[in-house]
């Protein structure tokens, strides 16, 4: 190996193990790379290189520095790091109930897309509500959303569990998420059914007479009879209780909270409901 191969493979081992953002480059949980994000920032630092060239010069080592997935062109350093990773884990079988802490500024983000994964290989979960908290804390107010995992399962997800009791998995779509006491994974039908309801109740003093036509319906409070509306138009929310009384109500009734957000909502009652809920 030659002074310069030298020098590549220094700079490879330590963007690798211990400084990966001074080349650009993002490791998932287990420490890999891609391979081209490694070309590319070889080639920022004035080295024209390709896989095969990669490849000979891990081959060049007198001992195992890198461990290269040719299949899927990734590359990680075998030993060394300063920065924490997770050792290669084994499928398992998960608790019934695992929990996500996440901060009030990503729910919005999350109620719409699901569990992300990010930068990372894989979506986080913890076994306790008390430590999914206290992860959900460290980047504003936390909120616990809850997982049944034997759904996941059914349908292909894997686990893994680390040795800090951190649970893995892949990117989770909202369906199966729990962001209780609210639900926002309702049936089309039964969305149509509480819609045709409102419509019935809602008399022509009410907030939301002449509005009716352009609600839809984004959640229902588990404890009661209260509905997350939104019109899609003002983007406005509105926490309705309906009364079930099958006739248009009087004044006000029934009763009704506007939202001028989705933030608005979350901030204001989502995530009081949830504390109460876990009084």
């Amino acid at each position: 190996m030659n002074k310069t191969q030298i020098q590549i493979s220094k700079l490879i081992s330590y963007w690798l193990r211990h400084k990966p953002e001074e080349g650009n480059l993002t490791l998932d949980d287990f420490g890999w790379a891609t391979i081209e994000d490694i070309l590319v920032a070889l080639k920022e630092n004035g080295t024209e290189f390709n896989k095969s060239d990669l490849i000979e010069l891990s081959n060049s080592f007198d001992k195992v520095r890198w461990k290269i997935d040719k299949t899927n062109n990734k590359i990680k350093a075998t030993h060394g790091h300063s920065i924490s990773i997770l050792q290669e884990l084994e499928p398992k079988t998960p608790p019934e109930i695992l929990y996500h802490g996440t901060a009030t500024k990503f729910l919005e983000s999350i109620i719409v897309q699901g569990l992300k994964s990010k930068q990372r290989q894989y979506v986080h979960l913890s076994e306790t509500i008390d430590m999914a908290k206290e992860i959900g804390a460290r980047h504003g107010t936390p909120f616990i959303i809850e997982i049944e995992t034997k759904k996941l399962v059914d349908n292909g997800w894997d686990f893994y569990k680390t040795e800090q009791d951190v649970w893995l998995t892949s990117e989770i779509p909202v369906k199966y998420l729990s962001f209780m006491p609210w639900d926002f994974t309702i049936d089309n039908k039964i969305k149509d059914t509480l819609l045709n309801q409102l419509k019935i109740e809602v008399g022509n003093k009410h907030i939301l007479y002449a509005k009716t036509n352009m609600l839809v319906l984004v959640a229902k409070y588990g404890p009661s009879d209260d509905y997350l509306f939104n019109n899609p138009e003002t983007n406005e929310y509105f926490v309705v209780h309906l009364t079930w009384s099958n006739r248009k109500e009087k004044d006000t009734w029934p009763i009704t909270k506007q939202y001028d957000s989705f933030s608005e909502f979350i901030s204001k009652r989502l995530m009081a409901d949830q504390s109460d809920w876990n009084l």
